[in-house]
């Protein structure tokens, strides 16, 4: 029952002893005020330049606290009681070259799930694949996928599902799948194709029973991505804010959805040009429904909600 309605009165002997215990919890949780680290507004610009500089990556104030929160377990696991010395570690000595990639790795994990934005998968099996098919006519070259910004994997295997239910209906039409990520775990997390069952839930359950092997433990509820489905795909590091992708030119379709939403007009700009030369004739580029090309030069062609085409 709340305060209010029991009609007490905090006297000031009630405050002392209420003082008293808060302070002992704090004491005894490790949690007082004074143990705290808080980033500062410089300590933020520091990371906010370097991710910038790095990645493309825009990190403005709002971010200040899930920027804190992320790296103060960096901060605990190295043993640094501030961030002003974490960060002159990390970005000034030659020391900090492999907590840089740690720094990151932390900043740049994103939350990614099966059959996100589904329409668009509807689109490449529906449309995109049968005008590929059909422009290679009787010369059955093999379809190549890329999925550039894969966090942990989960677009990379709807993909590979969507693909090898195409290729059976198709006569084993051959393809094969490109995913990166500047994320060491993340690619480390993908490549083994291990989720739980509540993750694996918006596939569909035929497709689950068709190509998703369970653990031995049912206690765990883990699931594994068959090995039709991963030896399918490459996982790769790759940084998109590379002037020269090491990736394939001729690539049939590429995803790069949820990325570019972090970047600016300018960033956005010079990587949609590098896509345009990473496609072929007639190829396609999906795009994150909160990732509209308006505004940016580009020769592509927008065929459908933020699917655009090579001409």
């Amino acid at each position: 029952m709340p305060i209010k309605e029991r009609g007490l009165q905090l006297t000031k002997n009630n405050w002392y002893y209420l003082m008293q215990n808060l302070q002992h919890r704090e004491k005894t949780t490790g949690r007082s005020q004074q143990h705290l680290i808080v980033l500062s507004e410089h300590e933020l610009k520091r990371v906010s330049d370097f991710i910038g500089n790095e990645v493309g990556i825009q990190l403005p104030m709002a971010k200040r606290t899930l920027v804190e929160s992320r790296l103060s377990k960096r901060l605990r696991i190295l043993g640094f009681n501030d961030f002003k010395s974490y960060l002159d570690h990390t970005l000034e000595t030659a020391d900090g070259a492999l907590e840089k990639l740690q720094l990151i790795d932390v900043l740049t994990t994103n939350k990614t799930s099966f059959y996100r934005e589904p329409d668009h998968f509807d689109y490449l099996v529906n449309h995109a694949v049968p005008a590929i098919v059909k422009k290679n006519g009787n010369n059955r070259q093999e379809i190549k996928v890329w999925c550039a910004g894969c966090s942990t994997g989960e677009e990379s295997y709807t993909l590979s599902i969507e693909l090898n239910e195409m290729s059976t209906a198709h006569n084993k039409l051959p393809f094969n799948i490109l995913a990166t990520d500047i994320s060491h775990s993340c690619l480390s997390k993908a490549s083994r194709g291990v989720y739980t069952e509540r993750q694996a839930e918006s596939i569909p359950l035929e497709l689950r029973k068709k190509y998703l092997l369970r653990s031995r433990n049912s206690d765990e509820a883990l699931v594994q991505m068959g090995p039709q489905l991963r030896q399918r795909i490459k996982f790769k590091s790759l940084n998109l804010m590379d002037e020269r992708f090491d990736a394939p030119k001729n690539m049939d379709v590429i995803f790069c959805r949820n990325v570019m939403i972090y970047f600016n007009n300018e960033l956005r700009e010079g990587l949609v040009k590098r896509f345009e030369s990473h496609l072929v004739k007639g190829g396609y580029l999906f795009v994150g429904h909160s990732e509209s090309l308006n505004g940016i030069k580009t020769t592509l062609e927008q065929v459908a909600p933020m699917v655009y085409q090579k001409k």
